[in-house]
C-alpha cells in the first residue's frame, strides 16, 4: 500500500480533476482549490477524435488514450450518477479528393481497423450534408458533457470535503517547505491552464492562450445521429439542437464573445448545410496550448515539491484521463516522465 500523502492541487479543469480522483484512488490525501473561473469549459465540446483528417493520421498516442479515458469517465460519471462519456459516429465530409483517397488508402491497414469504417456507396453518396467528395465515417469517437463533468465532479470532490471554493493566494505559499496557508502539503500541483501566466514559479513555460468560440443552434434537416465534420464539427445536443464551432485566436486573453467568431463559425457550417439555422447560444473561452503541441508536466527546477501538468490544449478530454495517471506513478512511484512531456524541455537546456 502507498504512503499516504496530502497533494494540493490548484485548478479544477479536467486536468486537476483528473489528477485528484485517481489520487483519492490510490488513497491519498487530496485538497483542490479552485475560484470557479475556469475559462476553457466553456468552449469545451469535449469531441474525441481518433483521426485527424488532413491526411488522415491516427490521433498521437489514441490506442492508450482512448480506452483510458471511456473507462475513467465512465465509472467516474457513475459515482454520482452523471453519464459523462458519449459514443457518437463521426461522418467527415471529405473536403477534396486526395482526402478521400488517403482514407481509402488507410481504411485496410490493420491500425486503422478500429477507427475507419470500410466507404460504402451510401458513404459517398451521402446527401444529408453537402456533398462534394463522399464521406467516412470514424468510428470509436465519442464526446465528454464538459460543464457536466466539471459540475458533478467537484460536487463530487466536496463532499469528501476535499474542495475549496477560493482562489489561490500565491503569497500564502512557501516554496521552500511547501506550506499553504499553514498547512504542509508533499506536493502542491498548478493545474491553472492560461492563469498559470500569474504564477510566480511557472510564469515562464511557453503556455500560449488560444481563444475560441462556439454556438449553440436550433435548425432541422441535420442529423441527429452523428457528428458532421468539415471546417467545424456539428455535435448533436437532442431536439434538433446542435454545438458548433469552433474559433482559434491565438495570444489573447480575451473571452468575449464577437460577432466575427460567430460569422466565421457560421461560414464554416456552411461547407456542411444550406440549412437555415437559429443561434441561442455563444459562447468564447480560452485554451492553454503549448507550440509542440504536447502537454508540460513536472517538478519545479528549484523547488521540488511544486509540479505543473498544463498545456493539454484542443484534445484536453482525451489526454488528461491517461496522462493524469501517468503523472500520479510519477509523483508517488517517482516513475520518469516522458521527456516529449516534461517540464525540462523548457527550463533545461537539452543534453
Amino acid at each position: 500500500m502507498e504512503k499516504q500523502q496530502h497533494f494540493l492541487i490548484v485548478g479544477a479543469g479536467v486536468a486537476g480533476l483528473c489528477i485528484g480522483k485517481q489520487l483519492l484512488d490510490l488513497n491519498q490525501r487530496v485538497t483542490i482549490i479552485d475560484n470557479d473561473q475556469n475559462v476553457s469549459t466553456n468552449i469545451a465540446a469535449g469531441m474525441i477524435n481518433p483521426i485527424v483528417f488532413r491526411r488522415m493520421t491516427k490521433s498521437w498516442r489514441v490506442d492508450e488514450f482512448l480506452p483510458f479515458a471511456k473507462n475513467f469517465y465512465s465509472n467516474f460519471g457513475a459515482e454520482w450518477g452523471g453519464k459523462i462519456f458519449h459514443e457518437i459516429t463521426i461522418r467527415r465530409m471529405f473536403s477534396s479528393q486526395q482526402e478521400a483517397d488517403f482514407w481509402l488508402e488507410k481504411q485496410s491497414k490493420p491500425e486503422f481497423s478500429a477507427y475507419l469504417t470500410p466507404l460504402s456507396e451510401e458513404d459517398l453518396n451521402f446527401d444529408k450534408a453537402i456533398n462534394d467528395f463522399g464521406s467516412g465515417r470514424v468510428k470509436n469517437s465519442a464526446y465528454i458533457a464538459a460543464i457536466p463533468f466539471v459540475e458533478g465532479a467537484k460536487n463530487w470532490f466536496e463532499t469528501r470535503n476535499s474542495l475549496i471554493k477560493e482562489s489561490f493566494d500565491y503569497s500564502a505559499l512557501n516554496p521552500s517547505t511547501g506550506e499553504y496557508n499553514n498547512i504542509r502539503y508533499d506536493g502542491i500541483i498548478f493545474c491553472e491552464g492560461v492563469a498559470i501566466q500569474n504564477n510566480p514559479w511557472f510564469s515562464s513555460l511557453p503556455i500560449n492562450p488560444t481563444k475560441g468560440e462556439i454556438l449553440t443552434i436550433k435548425a432541422s434537416g441535420i442529423p441527429e445521429n452523428e457528428s458532421l465534420n468539415r471546417k467545424c464539427f456539428v455535435l448533436p445536443m437532442g431536439e434538433s439542437s446542435f454545438r458548433i464551432g469552433s474559433t482559434y485566436q491565438w495570444n489573447t486573453y480575451n473571452t468575449v464573445p464577437t460577432k466575427e467568431g460567430a460569422d466565421e463559425i457560421t461560414a464554416n457550417f456552411r461547407f456542411l448545410s444550406k440549412e437555415p439555422i437559429a443561434i441561442i447560444d455563444h459562447h468564447a473561452g480560452i485554451r492553454p496550448t503549448i507550440l509542440d503541441r504536447r502537454p508540460v508536466m513536472g517538478a519545479h527546477e528549484k523547488y521540488s515539491n511544486l509540479f505543473v501538468f498544463n498545456g493539454l490544449g484542443a484534445k484536453g478530454y482525451l489526454l488528461a484521463p491517461f496522462l493524469a495517471g501517468e503523472f500520479v506513478a510519477h509523483l508517488l512511484n517517482g516513475v520518469p516522465i516522458d521527456k516529449e512531456m516534461s517540464v525540462q524541455r523548457f527550463t533545461k537546456p537539452n543534453a
